[in-house]
């Protein structure tokens, strides 16, 4: 019951507000503020994407062809490695 009435209250809270309008002059300033300021084009944001993508795939590439070396691949290597203990 006192959980309801909290609701109640918090959703009747807003009856009567009004909505501000701003001072018109303020207002053109800040409009003209965000119309100033450089927006990035939509062509370089697909540049981005791409690029993040492909490097996204190769790195993706590149860990699943390390993880797909072989057992035979690290016994090839240890079978051409010299077993004559000679140093020179």
């Amino acid at each position: 019951m006192k959980a309801e009435n909290w609701t109640l209250e918090i959703m009747e809270s807003t009856n009567g507000m009004v909505k501000v309008l701003p001072n018109k002059l303020l207002f053109d300033k800040i409009q003209n503020k965000i119309n100033l300021e450089n927006k990035v084009s939509n062509k370089w944001i697909f540049v981005a994407a791409a690029t993040f993508a492909l490097l996204i795939s190769i790195n993706i590439k590149l860990l699943k062809s390390n993880l797909a070396k072989t057992n035979t691949q690290t016994e090839t290597v240890i079978s051409t490695i010299s077993n004559t203990n000679q140093l020179y």
